[in-house]
């Protein structure tokens, strides 16, 4: 399984754990504002209302949007055409009755100054301003025209008059149309008379013509808030490639419209969007936290993996910034290839932490912002997934074609939703692909690189480090045969025992292949390299030897690092022998000081240490104790392998060596069992054949096999 290969598989809380948090809260939330609210995407412009376009601008992609500008003319032009509603003031007889009368009042009032005119009573030089006290509202010109007529005449005239009066007030006549009316009027007189009998008529007529209905304002206002109302929006359809707008035409508002919603107008940073994004930024970053704080602490408070995962984090937003609301790009952003990474490099709880975060982001940057949301999410899930048991690199093509299927299967099931044409499947689904394709491609290249640089071991680099034509390996084997040897049972006693705890086997079995690399700077001062040669420290006192002995430890580590082997690797070197005392040279020293062990500096004596700090450290001591004890045993059979295992293993929990490995009880018994059945396969007994007889397995009974 792609795990972090740390010494230990959580670091402790270290102190000011609440102002680390704020810092990096404060951190995530400062940058995801930053890359939230400022517009880094190309292509965009900064146009006005009636700009002149300097460019032609065509469109990226293809979408239809509810046009605010042309909804709002088609609507104020349904109410622009509704007919003003208006109701009658009065009954029209009433009205009409009125204005009837007092038409007649004027026609009666002038009759009777023509009547006295022609009986002599009023002079000829008196009948103007006889005329103006009986009819006040004639003007001068009406006045000098009846002066001259006879009452045959005036009543011809009147009574042309009051014919289209009564006719005109009968039917409605409303205030705004009272000037057309009244023309009506002196066009309706008729033509019987002459020319300027026909004007006298009509202008008196026209005169008493009254509106009699008035606008009703507020049902007037009801009728075209309905006739708005009825309208449907504007959908305005926009095809790629179309042009936009051309160079030298004035910016419509709809111009602006279509501009904004392709995203390429330049946004004005508004109060309430930066804002709204950094309340945005600070939610993912207070959640993400407290996420890494209780659920994954071996990130948390390790300086270099949280760098990581915020380095993730952060460029993987500013992609998905750049290409928000630009057609595919939006599909084509590899965000699988950070979940791999954060995946693979961290571990899988960080993976889906970041997963989530990606898709809230993309959310966010897109209008249509469910879609991609679901997009990241449901292919950073199917990466995880895909790759929970993988060892080889083949588990990349798998994350791959899983990423593919996943992508593809959002991106369908949107279009089914969102009723899309067959071509825009088709190039969601094609982009879904490359997206996967990207993230592959991204992952393999760059995980070995990120891993050396944060000091995060894989799978991978285990992998190769066991190999056994490695060169350090290879070393191993010709200049200390024995050490390699004993290396490679311990791996192998230590890998079974770390897969029956749930340990990490391969970690266990990589550790053990470079414990004692050490010893190849004197390969001599180790028994199992001197091939039944005399002993060198027959000849040296015990103390001398305890030094030549503890200095594979300091060696180790420095031939480590100068083949640069990775740090967690290098941390088993000195934690397999602990703190633990070496019995055989303490004891040599009390005998040499007269058999008195108060007279003896045990600290001398002991290794620099430390304890085992995780469950891989504490198996590697155990199994390089019994394995080199199980085979000093003349016997081994099953009693005393069990025997000696137990011894040693009881030993080092007496001493306190595994009192940091998070080790239980269960897990010891588990570690014990694991050591027995492991060894009686290595030193199973098999039959001794006579001198002149070679044992053949071909065709040999099963019975007689060893």
């Amino acid at each position: 399984m792609f795990i972090p290969r740390t010494l230990a598989r959580t670091a402790a809380p270290v102190q000011g754990g609440a102002a680390r948090a704020g810092v990096v809260v404060a951190v995530i939330a400062a940058a995801l504002t930053a890359i939230l609210s400022i517009s880094i995407a190309p292509g965009q412009v900064s146009l006005e209302l009636n700009q002149v376009a300097q460019q032609d601008i065509r469109a990226p992609k293809s979408l239809s949007f509810i046009s605010a500008s042309e909804t709002q003319a088609a609507r104020d032009l349904a109410a622009k055409n509704v007919a003003p509603v208006y109701t009658q003031t009065e009954p029209l007889a009433d009205v009409r009755r009125r204005q009837v009368d007092a038409y007649d009042a004027l026609a009666t009032a002038v009759k009777r100054v023509l009547d006295q005119r022609d009986a002599g009573v009023v002079a000829a030089s008196q009948l103007g301003t006889a005329l103006t006290q009986a009819a006040p509202q004639l003007s001068p010109a009406q006045i000098a025209q009846i002066r001259t007529m006879d009452v045959a005449s005036w009543e011809q005239v009147t009574q042309a008059g009051r014919t289209v009066l009564d006719a005109t007030m009968s039917a409605e006549v409303r205030e705004d149309r009272l000037s057309d009316i009244r023309q009506q009027v002196r066009a309706s007189i008729t033509k019987q008379l002459s020319q300027q009998q026909r004007e006298l008529a009509g202008d008196l007529a026209a005169s008493q013509v009254q509106p009699n209905s008035q606008l009703d304002a507020a049902a007037t206002q009801a009728a075209r808030d309905q006739a708005r109302s009825a309208v449907d929006p504007v959908v305005v359809q926009i095809r790629q490639g179309e042009t936009v707008v051309r160079a030298g035409d004035p910016i419509t508002q709809l111009a602006l419209e279509k501009l904004d919603q392709l995203g390429l107008t330049r946004p004005r940073m508004e109060l309430s969007t930066l804002i709204g994004n950094a309340l945005v930024a600070v939610l993912i970053g207070v959640l993400l936290v407290a996420f890494l704080w209780r659920f994954a602490p071996a990130v948390w408070f390790r300086n270099r993996s949280l760098l990581l995962f915020l380095l993730a984090l952060l460029v993987s937003a500013a992609a998905i910034r750049v290409a928000g609301d630009r057609s595919l790009w939006a599909f084509v952003v590899p965000t699988s290839a950070t979940v791999l990474l954060i995946g693979i490099l961290l571990d899988g709880y960080t993976g889906a932490a970041i997963a989530a975060a990606l898709a809230l982001i993309s959310g966010v940057v897109n209008r249509d912002g469910l879609e991609p949301a679901v997009y990241v999410l449901v292919g950073g899930g199917a990466a995880l997934l895909s790759v929970v048991r993988a060892e080889r690199l083949n588990a990349f093509v798998r994350a791959g074609v899983f990423v593919s299927l996943a992508n593809v299967t959002v991106v369908t099931a949107f279009s089914l939703l969102e009723q899309r044409d067959l071509a825009g499947v088709l190039q969601l689904a094609g982009a879904s692909v490359v997206h996967a394709i990207l993230a592959v491609f991204l992952a393999v290249g760059s995980f070995a690189m990120l891993g050396n640089l944060f000091g995060i071991m894989t799978v991978f680099q285990l992998l190769e480090l066991a190999n056994p034509s490695s060169r350090l390996l290879r070393r191993l084997l010709l200049e200390t045969p024995g050490t390699y040897h004993h290396s490679v049972m311990v791996g192998n006693l230590a890998e079974r025992a770390a897969e029956t705890i749930g340990a990490d086997p391969l970690l266990a079995r990589v550790a053990a292949y470079y414990h004692d690399i050490g010893k190849m700077k004197n390969p001599l001062a180790f028994i199992e390299n001197q091939a039944g040669s005399r002993n060198i420290h027959d000849e040296l006192n015990a103390e001398t030897s305890a030094r030549i002995i503890t200095s594979h430890i300091r060696d180790g580590i420095d031939l480590a690092y100068e083949h640069r082997l990775p740090v967690q690797i290098i941390g088993f070197i000195p934690q397999h022998h602990g703190t633990s005392t070496m019995g055989y040279f303490f004891g040599k020293a009390v005998r040499e000081s007269g058999g008195v062990p108060q007279n003896v500096d045990g600290d001398r004596y002991r290794y620099p240490g430390p304890k085992p700090q995780s469950r891989e450290a504490a198996i590697l001591m155990l199994a390089d104790g019994v394995e080199a004890s199980v085979r000093s045993l003349d016997e081994k059979d099953e009693a005393s392998i069990r025997s000696m295992v137990d011894r040693i293993v009881d030993a080092r929990i007496d001493d306190g060596q595994l009192d940091d490995a998070e080790l239980t009880l269960k897990n010891i018994a588990q570690i014990k069992e694991a050591f027995v059945q492991q060894l009686l396969g290595m030193y199973h007994s098999r039959i001794k054949y006579p001198d002149n007889v070679v044992p053949i397995d071909v065709g040999e009974p099963r019975r007689e096999r060893a």
